[in-house]
Formats: structure tokens, C-alpha cells, sequence
């Protein structure tokens, strides 16, 4: 009886180890999916994050240029009516002068 176990164990061997290494070839597979997953899922993140950023830093670019022009305007618009009102005080002084 236990030379007929041990004759079964050894016939059946080939078998057990075989389907032990296809299940380590598969496990194996699943887990170099799983990493390219992640390297993949990384790489987005970081693709997601530089455009984010560049987003952020041109917006702010955008803010400053809009906020020259806003400045330049006003000061544009200050020289403007000084000017206007050395022209109208001139005309004031030579109306006043003229008998």
C-alpha cells in the first residue's frame, strides 16, 4: 500500500509541479501588469501636475500683464486730466488777463 501512494505521489508530481509553475507564471504576469499600471498612473500624475503648474504659471503671468496694462491705463489716464486741467487753468489765467 505505501509503495502503491509513494507510486501515485511520484506519478502525480510532473502534474502538481506543473500547475504550481503555471500559477507562479501567472501570478508573475499579473504582478508586471500591475507595475507598468502603476508606472503608467505615475507618469500621468506627473504629466498632470507640469501642465497644472504651467497652467498656474501662465495665469499668473496673464494677472501681471493684466495688471500693468491697468496701471499704465490709469497713469495714462491721470497725465490725461492733469493736462486738461493746466490747459483749463491756462485758459482760466488768459480769459482773466485778456481786458
Amino acid at each position: 500500500m505505501r509503495k502503491l501512494t509513494f507510486a501515485l505521489l511520484l506519478a502525480g508530481s510532473p502534474l502538481l509541479l506543473a500547475a504550481c509553475e503555471q500559477s507562479v507564471q501567472e501570478a508573475s504576469q499579473e504582478v508586471r501588469e500591475a507595475h507598468q499600471d502603476a508606472v503608467e498612473r505615475v507618469a500621468k500624475e506627473e504629466r498632470d501636475v507640469q501642465d497644472a503648474a504651467k497652467n498656474a504659471a501662465d495665469n499668473v503671468i496673464q494677472e501681471q500683464r493684466e495688471l500693468e496694462d491697468a496701471q499704465r491705463a490709469e497713469q495714462e489716464k491721470i497725465l490725461k486730466e492733469k493736462r486738461d486741467l493746466e490747459d483749463a487753468q491756462r485758459r482760466e489765467a488768459e480769459r482773466t488777463e485778456t481786458p
